[in-house]
């Protein structure tokens, strides 16, 4: 890890399958938490719904591991509470450079300049007792290298910026950023002002979007805003709708 010492134990690899993957295998070996999976490359990284994703050298990849105490119902939460960290992480990098922001794609993308730069996967992968969970925070940033073939217009912040970023600096930032925001997420008590903070930073609020359904079913209407539970609220022609599962595309 160079000279960057974090808070939170990290497991390193070369090569691995998947960060997640290796969170699970580590179940019945891992007892301390918080600690960190990062791999140099994955050759079956994932995204939602075991979507491929396509993990390059060069580009960070890890899966953050937490020990939580909570309700089944609030853990969701988590993807709020990471990307917001996560925003942070990039936004220290690159705030100083053209002005470039960074925006979080509901449910859980980081965009920069209209096109992902990464993502955030949640799993649940072990419940010991009715509310105490351990939790995978899979994490996949575009550092240096775009994925092919996907679904969303992808990118990655060198290209975007011309700012080099080293795969353990910026662990090292968001290690930092991470506890602080988990921190301050208590558990779910000042959730709602996560929520107003991912919200201020939303892509495409109050724009016309086209929702995509699990079923593929498509919906068009204005991005109103997020509700209490992290749904997406969709305006539509004749009512009011809400969303917990789709993908949202800008007015096609």
């Amino acid at each position: 890890m160079n000279n960057y010492k974090l808070n939170s134990n990290v497991i390193k690899y070369k090569e691995i399958d998947s960060t997640n993957n290796e969170a699970v295998r580590l179940l019945d070996k891992k007892k301390s938490f918080p600690y960190w999976i990062v791999a140099e490359k994955q050759t079956a990284g994932k995204g939602r719904k075991n979507r491929y994703w396509d993990s390059l050298v060069g580009n960070f990849m890890g899966t953050y591991v937490i020990e939580i105490n909570l309700e089944r119902k609030f853990l969701p939460q988590l993807a709020f509470v990471s990307a917001l960290a996560i925003y942070d992480t990039i936004q220290k990098f690159i705030s100083k450079n053209n002005g470039k922001i960074v925006q979080l794609k509901w449910p859980n993308d980081l965009i920069l300049n209209k096109s992902k730069c990464g993502g955030v996967l949640i799993e649940n992968i072990s419940s010991k007792k009715e509310n105490k969970h351990i939790i995978a925070i899979g994490i996949g940033i575009n550092l240096i290298k775009s994925p092919s073939e996907t679904t969303f217009p992808s990118c990655n912040i060198f290209e975007e910026t011309n700012i080099k970023i080293n795969p353990d600096e910026f662990l090292f930032e968001l290690d930092k950023n991470i506890i602080n925001k988990i921190n301050f997420w208590n558990n779910g008590l000042n959730y709602g002002a996560i929520l107003e903070q991912w919200t201020e930073k939303a892509f495409l609020l109050k724009k016309e979007i086209s929702v995509t359904l699990p079923n593929g079913k498509k919906e068009k209407g204005i991005f109103s805003s997020i509700d209490n539970e992290g749904g997406l609220i969709l305006e539509t022609k004749n009512n009011e709708k809400i969303f917990y599962a789709a993908e949202i595309f800008e007015g096609l």
